[in-house]
């Protein structure tokens, strides 16, 4: 009869064992997620621009795209904006084709742009999380 107690006791505490680690998994797995982020777009209207290259009537052709994370962000980049398209402006014309040609020139581009509004904005890479330009045409 010993043997029996004993087992029902080990099976018990066995079972309650269990649980109690499915339960602490579950819960600390629970309050470890962290909130999904969701990326916004804010859109500029296409732009041309001339190039620096001295003796050629180089354009280029662009259409920036900016994402960011923080919808607050929106009204910013709303009163900012002829600001923002002036200076992506300033850094299209300030650019050759050489330097679009080089190894990771449109990134550097984008890069440089990123960091500007960034700026106009007084924000940071957290919020302005990237700038895509799409289309990205030389022509002349």
């Amino acid at each position: 009869m010993n043997k029996k107690i004993l087992i029902i006791i080990a099976v018990a505490v066995l079972l309650v064992s269990i649980i109690g680690v499915v339960l602490v998994v579950f819960v600390l797995n629970k309050s470890d997620t962290e909130p999904e982020i969701v990326y916004l777009e804010y859109k500029l209207d296409e732009g041309y621009s001339n190039l620096s290259d001295v003796d050629s009537n180089k354009i280029i052709k662009y259409k920036v795209t900016i994402e960011y994370t923080n919808a607050d962000v929106l009204a910013l980049l709303d009163k900012n904006k002829t600001k923002i398209v002036n200076n992506i402006d300033e850094i299209m014309r300030a650019t050759s084709s050489e330097d679009i040609d080089k190894p990771n020139g449109k990134q550097r581009i984008r890069d440089r742009i990123k960091e500007m509004v960034i700026e106009v904005l007084e924000s940071d890479e957290e919020t302005i999380t990237d700038v895509y330009i799409q289309p990205f045409i030389v022509q002349g």
